[in-house]
């Protein structure tokens, strides 16, 4: 292989993964601060979410502060997704199943179904490719 191609090769690998990266880190950012809101101003979140604020009183700060632990988890395979990629692989999972769950829950949860099958879905298509151009790159 030339190093004309290697050098290609290497550059395409860390655009895809610079392009994951960004989406990851404003996935979190986004999930952080609405959870953030929810765990701080539950009767704000409730807005937020459009669920019942009677409702979302006892649920809503202990929802917000899972998804915070949730994230601060992720933080790892934001650093070094290649590395870390079945975590990458349990987040983009769980998202799906999260959505799925919301899904379950009904119409109120429809923008959080909507919001993690639709950041499962690019993460996991970004992802797919980055890992492919690393692989192309170690031949």
């Amino acid at each position: 292989m030339s190093t004309l191609s290697i050098g290609w090769t290497q550059a395409d690998a860390h655009r895809s993964l610079t392009r994951f990266r960004r989406l990851l880190a404003v996935n979190l950012a986004l999930q952080s601060l609405v959870a953030l809101l929810c765990v701080l101003a539950p009767s704000c979140g409730a807005w937020i979410t459009g669920i019942e604020p009677s409702l979302a009183r006892p649920l809503l700060p202990v929802w917000g502060g899972l998804v915070l632990l949730v994230s601060a988890l992720q933080v790892l395979a934001w650093l070094d997704p290649v590395r870390q990629r079945f975590q990458v692989a349990i987040a983009l999972a769980g998202r799906v199943l999260m959505a799925l769950i919301y899904l379950c829950l009904g119409w109120q949860f429809w923008r959080f179904a909507i919001f993690d099958a639709g950041f499962a879905l690019a993460l996991g298509m970004l992802f797919h490719r980055a890992l492919i151009a690393e692989i192309q790159t170690r031949t």
